[in-house]
């Protein structure tokens, strides 16, 4: 796991190191289908996106390409920056080439002048292929029939190694007889990934030239017992009732209208919240995470264009950073204090009846307390806890949706001269 982490994180950093000097200045193309003929020049930066796109010409700059399949038969003269599903290489890259897919496939013919880092479920590289520095891997497979010159870094399950190797092979798989996952049932999902069991294999056709340093990871057993030797489900729920009690003294001290005006919204319109709350979740929340990732792109490309590379780097790390912030921001109130709105709630209706105005702080978190208590015991029940997780997020969505358009709704109050 550590492993995999650095390698994802390495190759984050060297995608923006790539970007943020290549936007500048580019040919940039879109559409469903974009074919560059086999005796189409580039002589640029080439930035495409696309669901199918075809590399047959020459890229004399740098490629960056997002899409649904992506292949590569001509010549970048640059490095690659790649996105999709499937990516499939048969010709030639200069430079580097930097995937992210479901799988990679270098074939025949495929000759990689520099490194190949690539992250997702299956790495594949045939007999013919060749890279002329390292490859790094980091997914569920590697299957290595081709030609890596230097290094081979892995942070894999399974890694079968039937092709030559200049360096040495670094790495991380999992132990032999750890089960194949469930491959994943996407639309145009490349149907050339042959599933490799887990666990370490140099076939016999393999030369490495180096040394063998894989360590097989055998998955820990899962313990059964947490903190003062309690159940481990007893002493999940018991902290992360604490945990939720923490941020409720830190909320009600700080704002202590927030959960009353809320549990107010959500009393007087359960229903509206509900569906308002569902919609959010549904469809508005992913939509947001695809529009905000195209803007994130779209305005590094803007400032890339217009100040001539000079604030991309800075404007990509700005962006990316305000995306990560929205991102974490939604979460932290779905899966923490969508807890405390609508505990708040049902402790006000258990502990509260018959009371009017604004409860006072110490009232509060008995409310919250209460209710906390009441869910941390429904969400032993396995099931009902996904089910009752993704119900209180609902509601609490909603409610801020019926508070947030109550307040627009509401007169304004206009003093008037001399009264």
């Amino acid at each position: 796991m550590r492993g995999k982490v650095i390698f994802l994180i390495l190759g984050l950093l060297v995608v923006a190191g790539l970007v943020a000097p290549s936007v500048h200045a580019a040919d940039i193309r879109r559409g469903e289908r974009v074919v560059i003929a086999a005796d189409e020049v580039i002589d640029d930066d080439l930035v495409v996106s696309a669901q199918y796109i075809e590399i047959n010409g020459t890229v004399t700059g740098d490629l960056v390409a997002t899409g649904t399949i992506i292949v590569v038969n001509g010549t970048v003269e640059g490095s690659a920056l790649l996105a999709a599903q499937s990516l499939e290489v048969r010709g030639r890259v200069e430079g580097s080439i930097y995937g992210a897919a479901y799988s990679l496939l270098l074939d025949e013919g495929a000759a990689i002048h520099r490194n190949v880092l690539f992250g997702g479920f299956s790495a594949i590289t045939r007999p013919d292929s060749e890279i002329d520095r390292d490859l790094y891997v980091a997914g569920y497979q590697l299957l290595h029939d081709g030609m890596v010159h230097g290094d081979v870094n892995v942070a894999t399950s399974a890694l079968e190694i039937n092709g030559s190797v200049g360096g040495d092979v670094r790495g991380e798989v999992s132990a032999a007889g750890g089960g194949m996952p469930r491959q994943f049932a996407l639309p145009n999902m490349p149907a050339n990934v042959t599933m490799l069991p887990t666990g370490l294999v140099i076939g016999q056709t393999a030369q490495i030239a180096g040394q063998v340093a894989v360590q097989e990871i055998t998955p820990a057993a899962q313990p059964t017992r947490g903190a003062f030797g309690l159940p481990l489900w007893l002493s999940n729920r018991i902290g992360q009732a604490i945990g939720l009690l923490l941020v409720a003294i830190l909320l009600i001290a700080l704002a202590p209208r927030l959960l009353p005006g809320l549990g107010d919204a959500l009393r007087a319109e359960p229903l509206p919240a509900l569906g308002w709350g569902l919609l959010i979740y549904v469809l508005l929340f992913p939509l947001a995470l695809f529009v905000g990732v195209v803007l994130v792109v779209l305005i590094t490309i803007l400032f890339g264009v217009v100040t001539f590379g000079q604030y991309t780097a800075a404007v990509l790390g700005l962006t990316a950073s305000a995306y990560v912030f929205g991102l974490f921001a939604f979460l932290f109130f779905t899966y923490i204090i969508a807890w405390l709105v609508v505990g708040h709630l049902v402790g006000r209706l258990l502990l509260g009846r018959g009371k009017t105005g604004r409860p006072s702080r110490w009232a509060q978190f008995a409310y919250v307390l209460l209710g906390v208590l009441l869910f941390q015991a429904l969400r032993a029940v396995p099931v009902l806890s996904f089910v009752l997780a993704f119900f209180v997020g609902s509601l609490a969505l909603g409610a801020v949706f019926i508070d947030w358009r109550s307040r627009r709704r509401a007169p304004k109050v206009i003093a008037q001269p001399g009264v």
